[in-house]
């Protein structure tokens, strides 16, 4: 049971589009084209497919969501967009849905699966690949997908208010001692995100230090480690917390756990999944809300 729950975990992370565990072998580095597949850009689209909640909120957020003609199940926001046939999850999508839509493009990140992708281009769709790992990822690939559907004004109107959005958080903490940080994803057993994570990100933007950012990806930990590392400051998402039982009263009523200095002051928060998880226009949110936990 615990070991499909943590597998749940790591699909809900993939699913947002954040670092995987294992690189997918399509992730060519930071940038839009996979080098290995180049194709020529439509002249024009009217009908695009994204196989990414991130990248339909990107596109909505650039006026640009009466394109879509499909999308991922799990794409879910603006809430307009339910209404847009689904073709599958991140990892089940169906290659004939997506052909029978006839899009001019198709958007997928490196956490689409690669033989996906693969067939999608043998059947003559053009695929773009985006890697999103950070918020940086987000605002070069805003950038990308306004060149793309031909609105690169809208994109750099959307890229400005974001950076003041941020540059807002920065000088707010600017000055203030960094608290030490921990994001939880699970709790039995302990499993949280070390560095190359988009949580990793976060909790550096918002004036915070990774205690685990030595450690690569998403990890397990031990109880000793998490007392060692000593953070004062704990964040679980939401939507790992639903379901399955409180992770954060257990946390909290863990004994071997009780030197933390954040369970001894209580400062541990919860944050709503989609923001964090979803590597799109709606991460300052997330920023935000990482902010206020570290500097509350």
């Amino acid at each position: 049971m615990r070991v499909l729950l943590i597998a749940c975990l790591i699909l809900t992370l993939c699913v947002a589009g954040c670092t995987d565990l294992q690189k997918n072998p399509m992730a060519d580095g930071a940038g839009l084209e996979n080098p290995d597949a180049p194709g020529q850009t439509p002249a024009s689209v009217a009908r695009l497919v994204t196989l990414a909640p991130g990248e339909t909120e990107i596109v909505c957020a650039l006026g640009m969501g009466d394109l879509l003609v499909g999308r991922s199940d799990y794409c879910n926001y603006p809430p307009s967009v339910t209404d847009i046939p689904s073709v599958g999850g991140p990892k089940t999508v169906s290659i004939e849905r997506v052909i029978r839509l006839e899009p001019d493009l198709v958007f997928a990140t490196t956490i689409t699966d690669a033989a996906t992708a693969e067939g999608l281009r043998a059947a003559g769709l053009e695929v773009r690949i985006f890697r999103l790992e950070t918020l940086e990822d987000v605002y070069r690939n805003i950038e990308d997908v306004g060149e793309l559907l031909g609105c690169p004004g809208n994109a750099s109107s959307l890229i400005e208010g974001l950076r003041e959005r941020e540059t807002a958080v920065q000088a707010a903490t600017y000055g203030r001692e960094p608290p030490r940080a921990m994001y939880v994803l699970w709790d039995d057993p302990l499993y949280v995100a070390g560095s190359d994570t988009l949580q990793d990100d976060l909790i550096k933007r918002a004036g915070g230090i990774n205690v685990f950012e030595d450690a690569e990806g998403y990890i397990v930990v031990s109880d000793e480690a998490v007392v060692n590392r000593g953070p004062e400051v704990i964040i679980i998402c939401e939507a790992h917390t639903a379901g399955t039982g409180d992770i954060r009263e257990r946390l909290l009523g863990k004994q071997t756990l009780s030197d933390v200095p954040a369970l001894r002051t209580m400062r541990i928060y919860t944050v709503d999944a989609d923001t964090v998880n979803r590597p799109g226009p709606r991460l300052i949110d997330a920023l935000e809300a990482f902010s206020a936990c570290l500097h509350a």
